[in-house]
């Protein structure tokens, strides 16, 4: 997966736009857009690799979080295939 941070910025938008679209609950929304919008703001400021990042994210994440992350990151990959 190679991204560059506009990309990966815009993918961020699609799946909240997604998940506003096709009924996910409120607070599963809140979540995943406050978890993604602290990634954004990571990535804005940040020079590491973006794989890396997300990998770091996964890893150090509490489970809630850890699974927004999955899924968006399950959601990238299959916009990209």
């Amino acid at each position: 997966m190679k991204l560059s941070k506009p990309q990966l910025n815009e993918y961020i938008e699609l799946y909240l736009n997604d998940l506003n679209d096709y009924g996910c609950d409120q607070d599963n929304y809140l979540l995943a857009e406050q978890t993604l919008s602290k990634f954004s703001n990571l990535l804005t400021e940040s020079k590491q690799d973006i794989r890396k990042m997300l990998n770091e994210a996964i890893t150090k994440s509490d489970k809630n979080t850890r699974e927004v992350y999955e899924e968006f990151l399950m959601y990238v990959q299959e916009l990209q295939d």
